[in-house]
């Protein structure tokens, strides 16, 4: 096992907790009466979409900076996003006085523009997210500022662990815990901070069907081709480096993948508004939409992780369409 991996421990997230405390909430863990009708079990929303400013980001993008030393922090950092990151990214250098530049492809929601830009992050637009990722790194290398992934560092990983912890605390006796991935750190981290204490208990990750890159290479467990589309589920279309230090760490704790449609998607967004009255971006709302499609069995105590919220009003109303209006069933 590399350093790197070794580096990732539950001390290790237990510390990003303590890091990272002044800056994030804990968030809500909500009963779900309807999921827990489907599944038999008892079923909760672990409402990372309520945290500052919308998702579970701010958690790694804290650990991150607030990891390294100030000169590094002086010089500024740049990233590439599909938006969610560099949201987390933005606000956290705002805070702690970090300049933020981040490459994005032109397709990024208008909302997530605006908030980036509002919290002083300067922005540059490329054709695709591979090619504002090439972007990223060659402007970070030219000017000696720290590259920060937005899954394959350590610290990332770390952070995003401390909301398995905070699923613990509040739900101990958790027997089931579904994911949505795209680069795969959030759900290392839940994975090494959670087993820990329970290895007994199933992780179970969910990527769209058009995009399921880290589900391929899991299943080989190594990187393969795998072909993958863009899907409205921006925050889960990752093409991570093959040397991605989640493939390792997924392929240890990650028990099951689940794959759901563009249409699943949608669905599962209408069905958060319904159920919920909650508004959720494609990416947050993918694990309910594995839930709706594949009801697990046999778990009594389960937890959903409902990464985000941030989307504009313009493409909500324009994925949901006839959804909003609906009859629901």
């Amino acid at each position: 096992m590399s350093s790197e991996l070794r580096a990732v421990t539950p001390q290790s997230i237990l510390q990003a907790r303590e890091r990272i405390a002044p800056f994030i909430r804990h968030t809500p863990l909500e009963p779900s009466a309807a999921l827990s009708a489907r599944t038999g079990g008892r079923v909760f929303l672990k409402l990372e979409c309520l945290q500052v400013t919308g998702s579970f980001k701010p958690r790694i993008s804290f650990n991150k900076l607030l990891s390294v030393d100030a000169s590094t922090r002086a010089r500024g950092v740049v990233a590439s996003t599909a938006g969610g990151h560099g949201i987390g990214l933005a606000h956290a250098g705002r805070r702690l006085g970090v300049p933020v530049e981040l490459f994005l492809p032109h397709t990024a929601d208008a909302r997530k523009v605006e908030v980036m830009r509002r919290d002083g992050a300067r922005l540059h637009f490329h054709d695709s997210v591979p090619a504002a990722r090439e972007a990223a790194r060659a402007h970070a290398r030219e000017h000696q500022r720290l590259f920060v992934s937005a899954y394959n560092d350590p610290d990332i990983i770390a952070g995003g662990g401390t909301v398995g912890l905070e699923v613990l605390d509040d739900l101990p006796e958790v027997d089931l815990a579904v994911v949505g991935i795209g680069g795969g750190g959030l759900i290392s981290g839940m994975g090494v901070a959670m087993k820990a204490r329970n290895p007994r208990m199933q992780l179970w990750g969910v990527q769209p069907e058009v995009s399921p890159v880290l589900a391929g290479w899991m299943r080989h467990g190594r990187p393969v081709p795998v072909e993958s589309r863009q899907s409205i589920a921006d925050g889960l279309g990752a093409q991570p480096e093959p040397d991605t230090l989640t493939l390792p760490l997924a392929c240890e704790y990650v028990d099951r993948v689940l794959l759901v449609s563009e249409e699943d998607l949608r669905d599962a967004m209408a069905w958060l508004l319904e159920e919920h009255q909650l508004v959720v971006e494609p990416s947050g709302a993918a694990t309910v939409a594995a839930l709706l499609r594949h009801p697990p069995e046999g778990f009594r105590h389960i937890a959903v992780v409902i990464t985000g919220r941030n989307i504009s009003r313009a493409r909500y109303v324009q994925l949901l369409g006839e959804r909003l209006t609906a009859t629901p069933t």
